[in-house]
């Protein structure tokens, strides 16, 4: 008796087992764009994941967290199967990382209708004397970050048309990082004296009665009247739903109609899902108007050579000069060219990633941190990140040894 309760014990758990390994096998994680912060994320997308929990019931929808800065190491590790952000956003992380737009977002707008646009507000006090984005020479100016699509580029190109460089050194350009209400709020307390924010985000921030209706205005209001939303820029196409090439493709063709078809059924809005989904629309405008700024950035970077390329140089030639030593020496010394064999076996076999070789081609430029930061759209804890690793497959200790070892 107690040997067929203990077999039957056995089964169970086995049973248990396989339930649990197959819940583990059908999760999913959707990682959303934080730019108001992470609580946020979770209180407008919590509908998203609820409704594909329910059209796709075989399959576990996570809603996750991502930064413009956390989004690269979230994908290369394997976190993320799906990716919901800005197209900018999504055209840099394109660059690196093969994936395709399932979906374009239709965001639902504040007086219930639904637009697959979005552009940027650049935003002041009332009575600032800024009138026209050519009044913002000599002004500070506050944003999120330079790799911000909404939250900076867009504004950046408005600017960039009439000749006026947000870059330029009479103008003070700060970048604070999300969430982005804060540059509304640094702007209504005079620390700024120009905020550049997504299109959306003063209605909102109105109508959850957090500021004043007439608290701001905008500067060049004007741009459209096409919009529900007040917008300082053009309009370009709204966020992408986008699948990663690591994703199972039956699992993407269900995620694919089921965005599609939402607006068809009535589970979406029992469950909370606020926007609606098209079919993809083309981003080319958005790869036009990134290259552009890349372009600026490059141009910016090459304007403020590093301190260290004069050492550099130093080096370089001190390097040339030992390897012709060595060459010397190896042709008398069997181990000294075991020695630099070793060596170069070592460097062919470091095994960079794609984004790890672009940072060694700024180091070896004497970039710095700052530098590689902006010409590459990445935030500077980033780019130590990899710094960090490339030292370790190198096996250097300092940057000076790995410019060594890699030229």
């Amino acid at each position: 008796m107690i040997r067929f309760l203990l077999m039957g014990c056995l089964i169970w758990l086995g049973t248990v087992s396989i339930t649990v390994a197959q819940t583990a096998q059908n999760e999913s994680r959707i990682g959303v764009l934080a730019y108001r912060g992470s609580d946020e994320v979770h209180l407008q997308w919590t509908g998203l994941g609820d409704y594909l929990n329910a059209a796709i019931p075989d399959w576990s929808f996570q809603i996750v967290p991502m930064t413009l800065s956390s989004a690269h190491e979230q994908i290369e590790t394997g976190q993320l199967d799906f990716i919901v952000t800005n197209p900018g956003h999504f055209v840099t992380l394109n660059r690196i990382h093969r994936m395709s737009v399932l979906a374009s977002r239709m965001q639902q707008k504040s007086d219930g209708t639904f637009s697959g646009e979005f552009g940027s507000g650049i935003v002041v006090l009332p009575g600032s004397n800024i009138e026209n984005l050519r009044d913002v020479a000599g002004k500070s100016v506050v944003a999120v970050a330079a790799e911000a699509f909404g939250g900076f580029q867009l504004a950046w190109y408005e600017f960039d048309r009439i000749g006026v460089d947000l870059f330029d050194d009479k103008i003070e350009l700060r970048f604070v990082g999300f969430p982005m209400d804060q540059i509304v709020m640094q702007v209504l307390s005079g620390e700024a004296d120009v905020g550049i924010v997504r299109s959306g985000l003063i209605e909102s921030l109105v109508g959850e009665g957090r500021i004043d209706p007439d608290a701001l205005v905008f500067l060049n209001a004007n741009r459209t009247y096409t919009h529900t939303d007040v917008v300082s820029t053009g309009l370009f196409p709204e966020w992408p739903f986008v699948a990663l090439a690591s994703t199972p493709q039956p699992l993407k063709d269900q995620v694919a109609v089921a965005l599609l078809t939402a607006g068809q059924t009535t589970i979406a809005r029992d469950v909370g899902m606020i926007d609606r989904w098209s079919s993809p629309v083309p981003y080319h405008g958005v790869v036009a108007l990134t290259d552009a700024f890349r372009a600026r950035i490059t141009r910016l970077t090459a304007k403020q050579p590093a301190p260290w390329i004069s050492i550099f140089a130093m080096l370089s030639g001190l390097v040339t000069a030992g390897a012709v030593f060595f060459w010397w020496r190896g042709s008398f010394s069997n181990a000294n060219t075991s020695e630099n064999s070793a060596l170069a076996s070592k460097t062919d076999a470091a095994g960079l990633t794609n984004r790890e070789k672009q940072i060694l081609d700024f180091v070896v430029l004497g970039r710095s941190t700052k530098e590689i930061a902006i010409a590459l759209d990445i935030s500077p804890k980033t780019v130590e990140f990899h710094r960090s690793n490339i030292l370790k497959k190198y096996g250097a200790q300092t940057s000076i040894q790995l410019v060594m070892m890699a030229t």
